[in-house]
């Protein structure tokens, strides 16, 4: 079996490579660091390795070009990133470039690469969204809309898939011990700072979501934490979320 992994440079998607080769599944890492790909590589018996930034256009096609009939058994589309910032603050394009890899790629990788496993009779396909799907999210709004863009296409597109052999996962991690925060600026937030939503380790997190997309299930919410608050749409008003979410994610006073 082979299985393609995009962000395979950091955090959950480095430790879906290792994981999934320890399944014995031939692994292909990209990712935008290429020297932490070459160390990963390495740790996964030589795998194949592209250095690409899928928030260009030129870089989606640098991927699909090397993946180019290539028979993939499990393709996770994994890259992707936060930024902690109030809309108006944000700079010139900084919101934009993250809706391109976030929504753009996966959204374009994942028709490409279903209609190859159409064809193919039979494949999984993970996408990575977030418990913040569920939810509004003040101060990160680009982002939560992105991951419950992520949620709804992917479990559409199981539901267009269903009797080709083909499924479609979504993996909704909470917070997770990763680099995640650091690059997302989010290091003086009140949701990190307590007990209110405890850290997964990226290796659990990995695990968790390779096993649930080879069994072909629609949606995995890892930890249960992350899995209540996935459903507090269900038990709690959108105004209060959003008051409640205002906060957690406010900054530190």
């Amino acid at each position: 079996m082979r299985a393609i992994i995009t962000g395979a440079s950091t955090g959950i998607g480095r430790e879906m490579a290792k994981y999934a080769y320890s399944l014995g599944m031939e692994v292909w890492i990209t990712g935008q660091n290429a020297s932490a790909l070459a160390t990963l590589s390495e740790e996964c018996g030589k795998a194949p390795q592209l250095a690409a930034d899928l928030s260009t256009h030129a870089g989606q096609s640098a991927l699909l070009s090397w993946i180019h009939e290539v028979k993939i058994d499990l393709f996770v589309n994994n890259a992707g990133y936060g930024v902690w910032k109030d809309v108006v603050h944000a700079e010139d394009d900084e919101l934009e470039k993250m809706i391109r890899l976030n929504v753009e790629a996966l959204l374009r990788l994942s028709r490409v690469v279903a209609k190859s496993m159409v064809a193919q009779g039979h494949g999984c396909i993970l996408n990575v969204a977030s418990t913040a799907a569920f939810l509004p999210g003040p101060h990160m709004s680009a982002y939560y809309a992105s991951k419950a863009f992520v949620l709804s296409f992917s479990e559409s597109l199981h539901t267009e898939l269903r009797r080709t052999g083909v499924t479609v996962t979504t993996l909704c991690p909470g917070p997770t011990k990763s680099q995640f925060f650091d690059r997302a600026g989010m290091g003086a937030m009140p949701l990190l700072d307590g007990p209110w939503m405890p850290q997964m380790t990226s290796a659990s997190v990995a695990k968790a979501g390779v096993d649930a997309a080879l069994r072909g299930k629609r949606r995995i919410v890892p930890g249960i934490m992350n899995y209540l608050s996935s459903k507090a749409p269900i038990f709690m008003p959108r105004y209060i979320q959003l008051g409640v979410l205002n906060w957690l994610q406010g900054p530190l006073k």
